[in-house]
């Protein structure tokens, strides 16, 4: 485990108290954990979905590899965009 220190302002400290009393979280490492997933799994499916977008207009058999790289391309900036590591 990796342990990381963070600042909140009083009003989001206490927020934060109430969501780890009131959703059932053991600790707040629990609580910031939950929401990284959550964010992770909102990302894959938002790649998911893109993809799915693209491979609907695709035409049929193989790509050529310069759409193909493209389509790389254009996911790293997003990721970039996005802070992801590539």
């Amino acid at each position: 485990m990796k342990t990381r220190s963070i600042s909140l302002a009083p009003e989001l400290d206490r927020f934060v108290d109430q969501e780890v009393h009131e959703g059932g979280y053991n600790n707040v490492s629990a609580y910031f954990a939950d929401l990284v997933r959550q964010r992770r799994q909102r990302q894959i499916e938002a790649d998911l979905a893109f993809l799915e977008r693209k491979m609907a207009n695709a035409p049929g058999g193989p790509e050529p590899e310069a759409a193909i790289v493209s389509a790389v391309k254009d996911v790293r900036r997003k990721m970039k965009r996005e802070h992801w590591a590539a």
